[in-house]
């Protein structure tokens, strides 16, 4: 269960953290649509939202290492909410991550099939889904929504090997260029990176006592 009857200061982290996420969310749309769109000032404009969360995170690090010097701090609460801003912040990474790899796609002009076009499509969609809903979970410390994320993880990570499978086959039988295949797993690896971290981030509130 969540940690309940919290402060004011805990619950202004917490939404600060959720916060974090939903900016998140605004980074992966843009993602998506210079993905979709083959549009690199659409990657350049995601890439100008991240320093701001990084800065979030060093902010919160700190106010939080700051508290814990007080005499009757809850040590292992704030230990365990600057675990929650590091995996946040990993996600974070990963996001930088995708974006890095999306842009190798455009510049280099490197073109996927249709049915890879669809499958990033539908990560990318999943993603959002659960980025957002992990703000959602930090704000309101509901466990349903804690679970949705962790069923929509595991579900997407059973998506993605069959994913990775096809993709194996289709450069068996030609269908795709094997000097584009490091770039599609990128991407598919990149955003799986961002989904983990974030569900990891809400088993941590959830183990808060």
């Amino acid at each position: 269960m969540a940690i309940t009857n919290i402060s004011g200061d805990i619950k202004s982290v917490l939404e600060r953290i959720g916060g974090m996420c939903f900016r998140a969310e605004s980074v992966l749309n843009l993602c998506m649509d210079g993905f979709m769109k083959h549009k690199v000032n659409l990657i350049d404009e995601a890439g100008k939202l991240c320093p701001a969360l990084r800065d979030e995170g060093n902010e919160l690090r700190k106010m939080l290492s700051k508290k814990a010097s007080e005499s009757d701090a809850n040590k292992e609460l704030i230990k365990s909410l600057l675990s929650i801003v590091s995996s946040i912040e990993m996600a974070i990474t990963g996001l930088d991550s995708t974006l890095q790899h999306v842009r190798a796609k455009i510049t280099e002009g490197i073109l996927f099939s249709d049915k890879a076009v669809g499958e990033v499509r539908l990560l990318f969609k999943e993603t959002l889904d659960i980025v957002k809903t992990a703000g959602d979970t930090l704000v309101t410390r509901n466990e349903v929504l804690m679970n949705h994320v962790v069923d929509k993880y595991k579900n997407l990570n059973e998506i993605v090997e069959v994913y990775a499978e096809g993709h194996e086959e289709r450069l068996i039988q030609g269908l795709c260029e094997a000097k584009h295949s490091p770039v599609y797993l990128n991407i598919m690896d990149s955003v799986m990176t961002v989904v983990w971290h974030v569900k990891q981030a809400l088993i941590k509130l959830f183990e808060c006592k």
